[in-house]
């Protein structure tokens, strides 16, 4: 029997498109993060987040969608077996580390199936400045442990 991951993860039709999230940390133990634009479609202009979305059936793998959905959002691309796996929260969002990418932040590019802007603004910011945020739902113990697996790494 041959090992399908979308098999794995699409149990239901009901449940909902699993997500690919890549936190990226530069030299400086910073992290990228992204701005949600007021045209979201899921209604969260505003809200700051890490680059990531839903996998597409089109998609090899989960590593292979967040890196697709990197490229889409920010411009930056980055190699999927280079991921190192953070964690999985609730309703099957993926959490994945890459210390290593290619490429300059454009958030400007529209989605490729929508057209639509979907981020209006990038930073890279401490993780004491994503605890004191409010419009956010990033979890802060998984960059946490992000962060202490890229000091091992580089």
């Amino acid at each position: 029997m041959e090992y399908n991951w979308k098999n794995f993860i699409n149990r239901s039709e009901q449940d909902k498109k699993p997500a690919g999230i890549i936190v990226c940390i530069d030299e400086n133990q910073e992290i990228l993060i992204i701005r949600r634009s007021i045209t979201d479609p899921a209604g969260r202009g505003g809200q700051w987040t890490i680059p990531g979305g839903h996998i597409d059936d089109d998609d090899t793998s989960i590593e292979f969608g967040a890196v697709r959905e990197l490229k889409e959002e920010t411009n930056l691309m980055c190699d999927p077996e280079m991921l190192r796996y953070l964690g999985e929260l609730k309703q099957k969002k993926y959490y994945f580390l890459a210390i290593r990418w290619s490429g300059n932040i454009d958030i400007s590019i529209p989605n490729p199936k929508t057209n639509i802007i979907e981020h209006d603004n990038y930073k890279w910011a401490t993780i004491s400045d994503i605890k004191d945020m409010e419009n956010t739902e990033i979890p802060i113990y998984l960059l946490e442990k992000a962060l202490e697996i890229s000091k091992n790494v580089k």
